[in-house]
């Protein structure tokens, strides 16, 4: 990467992109080859734990209902703590803070200056904005970090000259001119501004009390990519 400038890097050859969306249709296919169903605009309003085992699961949406379960997980992102604290029984201060961590991506026009992914040293909190090309081929900045109080996915194009300060520290020739506000995410965070950064949270008996619950807290975006261990642990916590 001749147009890199650093010190010293660490190369990871088997790091790539992924097709979270094809990953996420292809879940869709197993779990319906095996007799399930993914049920969308189905919010959840709440769930009691029934006598001798399992839960009553009320969902909202057109033709709101109630539905009964064996065992329960919630990994609702965002969402968590609210769910967690509608799920009749489950302790409030066992509940972790939850913080928005907003993270804005700019995207660059022309000739893409890397072939690698391009992550410069995280930074307190996140790894810190880094480079990659998507699946067509063009270069892609971001994400950073700013913590906010609601749901906002705007960007605001007056970050571009922020944006192309930090990446000049690892690519000197960028111009802010070819980089364009491209989308905007924001992370489940448990930790707020200057704080130590927890690892996810698998909450399961032993924490709640509640038999056949797991309720998951603080899933940010490597949870995606460690997705499937993050299942068989929480299936395996469900089995023992």
């Amino acid at each position: 990467e001749p147009q890199l400038n650093a010190v010293a890097a660490i190369l990871s050859p088997e790091s790539g992109l992924f097709d979270s969306h094809g990953y996420m249709l292809a879940l869709e296919g197993e779990i319906e080859a095996a007799g399930g169903s993914v049920v969308t605009s189905a919010p959840f309003e709440g769930a009691e734990p029934l006598q001798g085992g399992g839960f009553t699961v009320r969902v909202g949406g057109e033709g709101a209902m109630s539905i009964t379960s064996r065992l329960l997980v919630t990994a609702a992102g965002l969402s968590a703590q609210v769910v967690a604290s509608s799920i009749e029984g489950y302790p409030a201060d066992l509940i972790p803070a939850g913080h928005f961590g907003k993270g804005v991506y700019f995207r660059l026009s022309g000739p893409a200056p890397f072939n690698r992914l391009i992550y410069p040293p995280p930074i307190p909190g996140a790894l810190g904005t880094h480079y990659r090309k998507d699946l067509g081929g063009q270069g892609v900045f971001g994400p950073d970090l700013a913590y906010v109080d609601v749901e906002d996915y705007s960007v605001d194009p007056a970050k571009a000259e922020q944006f192309a300060g930090y990446i000049r520290r690892f690519w000197p020739d960028v111009q802010v001119e070819r980089l364009s506000p491209d989308y905007a995410g924001i992370r489940p965070k448990l930790h707020g501004k200057g704080q130590a950064q927890p690892d996810f949270q698998l909450r399961g008996i032993e924490s709640h009390g509640i038999e056949g619950l797991m309720a998951l807290f603080g899933i940010e975006s490597p949870g995606l990519t460690s997705s499937m261990a993050i299942g068989e642990a929480v299936a395996d916590r469900l089995a023992g």
